[in-house]
Order: C-alpha cells, then sequence, then structure tokens
C-alpha cells in the first residue's frame, strides 16, 4: 500500500542485478549497497563490472555490505548455470532482472543481428537467469523440513510494452514478453516463497538511451513525443521506494501508469486499482481516436519514404 514502506527489507540481504556493468541497474546496485543490502553485480564486460564496484564502493565507504561481481553472458543458458555454481553456496535474497537494450528502427531496417540481439538480451537473459536460478534453488537450498525462504525476482520491462508502436519491433515485443511471463511467474513461484515483481519503465538516462537516438526512426520520435528521461539514480530510487510499498507493478512516470490501466487484464498487479479503473473507462472511449490519429501520421510517414 501506498502508506506502507516496509515489503521490501534490503537490510542486510543479497542481491543479484543482472545487468550491471551500466545504466539503472548499476544505479539500483549502488542504492542497495548504500543502504546495507549486499551485491553481486553480473554482465558480460568483466572491465566495466569492476569499475563499477569500485565506483559503489568509493561512493558509500561506511556501507558494511559486500560488492562483488561476476562475469556471464546471461544470455546463454550454459552461462547461467555456471553463474550459480560460481557464487554457492550465496543465495540471493533479490534478483534483479535489468538488461536491455533498444535499437529502434522501421521493421523493415532491420537486420538479422538486430532481431537476435533483441531476443537474447530483452527476453532470454531474464527467463535463463531465473530459470537457472529456481533450479538451483530446488537443488540446493530446499530446507530440511521442506519450506523455502523468501526471495524476490524483479524482471525489467518497458512501458512500451503497454503501448507498442512503429520503430520498436526489435524492442517491445519481448517486453511484452516479459511482462507475460511476470503473470506466469507469479503463479507458478508463489508455493515457493516467491514474490515476483515487474518493472516498467519509462525513459532514464543512461548510455543505452543515447545509441536508441541514433537510430530512432523520425516518426517513432513523433509519436513518443519530447523525452525528458529521467536520472537513472533517481530512476532507482522509485523502483526501490514502489517495491517497499508493496506494488509489483511499477512504473516510473505518469505516462506509464496511466497507460499499464490499458493492460490490466485479469492477473496484472494493480497500482492504485480504482482509479486505474476509471483512467482505463476514459481510454476505451478516446483510444480509437488516438489510434486513428497515429495510423494517420504512419501511412503518411511511410508514403513519404517510399517516395524518396
Amino acid at each position: 500500500m501506498w502508506f506502507s514502506k516496509s515489503n521490501f527489507p534490503i537490510d542486510g540481504k543479497l542481491a543479484i542485478v543482472i545487468g550491471a556493468s551500466q545504466g539503472v541497474g548499476a544505479d539500483l546496485a549502488a542504492k542497495l549497497y548504500s543502504q546495507n543490502c549486499s551485491v553481486i553485480l553480473v554482465a558480460r564486460t568483466e572491465s566495466k563490472l569492476q569499475q563499477q564496484v569500485t565506483r559503489i564502493k568509493q561512493a558509500h565507504p561506511k556501507s558494511t555490505a559486500k560488492a562483488s561481481y561476476a562475469v556471464a553472458d546471461v544470455s546463454k543458458y550454459d552461462e547461467c548455470v555456471n553463474l550459480w555454481e560460481s557464487i554457492h553456496p550465496e543465495d540471493p535474497d533479490i534478483i534483479f532482472c535489468c538488461a536491455g537494450s533498444s535499437i529502434p528502427k522501421l521493421f523493415q531496417d532491420l537486420t538479422e543481428r538486430d532481431i537476435n540481439l533483441g531476443l537474447d538480451i530483452n527476453y532470454k537473459t531474464a527467463i535463463n537467469v531465473v530459470h537457472t536460478g529456481f533450479k538451483h534453488v530446488l537443488a540446493k537450498h530446499t530446507r530440511k523440513d521442506g519450506e523455502f525462504k523468501k526471495r524476490h525476482v524483479i524482471l525489467f520491462s518497458s512501458v512500451v510494452s503497454f503501448f507498442p508502436f512503429i520503430g520498436y519491433a526489435q524492442y517491445a515485443p519481448m517486453k511484452a514478453a516479459l511482462q507475460s511471463l511476470s503473470i506466469v511467474l507469479r503463479q507458478e513461484l508463489a508455493p515457493y516463497n516467491y514474490r515476483v515483481s515487474c518493472v516498467f519503465p519509462g525513459n532514464f538516462q543512461s548510455e543505452g538511451f543515447e545509441e536508441e537516438q541514433k537510430t530512432k526512426p523520425e516518426i517513432t520520435k513523433k509519436i513518443e513525443g519530447p523525452s525528458n528521461p529521467i536520472p537513472g539514480d533517481e530512476c532507482a530510487e522509485m523502483i526501490i521506494d514502489q517495491l517497499r510499498k508493496g506494488y509489483d507493478t511499477i512504473t516510473t512516470d505518469t505516462v506509464g501508469w496511466i497507460l499499464g490501466t490499458s493492460s490490466l487484464g485479469v492477473f496484472l498487479p494493480r497500482q492504485w486499482g480504482f482509479f486505474q479503473v476509471i483512467i482505463g473507462f476514459v481510454i476505451l472511449i478516446i483510444g480509437p481516436i488516438v489510434r486513428w490519429v497515429i495510423n494517420r501520421d504512419i501511412r503518411n510517414s511511410i508514403t513519404k519514404k517510399k517516395q524518396e
């Protein structure tokens, strides 16, 4: 609930952060460490991980937590298996799956490599980590009485999973898949004492955001509107705050929350659900008008591109 702050205890816990060499993953690791939560940073590039661990420790010299890293390409299943074996007997209480990368292009301009990267980075990095981690828990960490300790999985989707549009064919479907995955995991892992949350961030400042602007089509920019990304550490703080309030569907801006009301379905957890029902009714009314305007702009843009 909005008035609670006790639903995400991190003091003295251990978190593993996937995709922590840069961006919001690195900022989350720093926030957790500053609040006495030990962190294991995971990414493919060892030099970047070393830099982040050093930065985190220097920024918070009084923290009694531990900060370490593990190098792994978690888009590969076998490396995920090895990752959990390599950190054993450490048993993370919290698993952040932050890895993600968007290559905004028109569908016809995507390459085979672009498509494969979308699958690998935006979906496989999450499902591989959670699946191998869960199997590892079943094999290594079951208590004698058959009980499991509390664990928490946080997947990172995107606001475009609520509102997919032209330019995001490589990215949005995979982020929508994570939204769906979070619902299934919430059902299947709850009996094993897992909490599952899904984050739907809007734009935040990062190296990845800067790269996106280099390939983003003009029509995508037009539909998206003025983009004022929030700082990565502010985004991380908002995520932690909402987890503490007990929310499992997390957005980082008002637009994201509004768009999320159009995708509640049956199983997606609510956030201020009564108001979402009201906003959702309004969207049902104005949605066809919005769709008509966007489709008109897309047709005009493609017609112009054909004539070039």
